[in-house]
């Protein structure tokens, strides 16, 4: 008994620490920087614009909307950006069919005034 919870500690000592890998293999990660950062009316606009397009597009599998973090300026982090939107994909054609769904269309018409410059990564996971 007493190995047995041993055992038990220690897988689950093991497992508390690994963080789950994101499952879809292709990730897009859209930096915004608002022409008004500190305007609270464009920022509501924003983000009610990006989370209807987070809510009902069909293409997406997970998506995660975020403001710089609070934390300790280092000088490898970039906090200049004003959002960061994270959508991932279950394929590249997913991705491409995305890029003109009406949904990510009506998100650009919609919001494109309130920012200033956007900037795009996407990855592929390695095989």
């Amino acid at each position: 008994m007493k190995k047995l919870l041993l055992v038990l500690l220690f897988v689950s000592l093991v497992s508390f620490g690994q963080t789950e890998t994101i499952k879809e293999p292709l990730i897009h990660t859209v930096l915004f920087w608002l022409n008004n950062p500190e305007s609270q009316k464009d920022r509501v606009a924003f983000e009610t614009a990006i989370q209807k397009l987070m809510a009902t597009n069909p293409q997406g599998v997970q998506s995660h909307l975020g403001k710089p973090a609070k934390k300790s300026e280092r000088e490898v982090v970039d906090s200049s950006y004003t959002y960061l939107y994270l959508i991932t994909f279950s394929s590249i054609e997913a991705e491409a069919a995305y890029q003109t769904d009406l949904t990510h269309l009506k998100f650009i018409e919609e919001a494109k005034h309130l920012w200033k410059k956007v900037v795009v990564y996407d990855s592929n996971a390695l095989e």
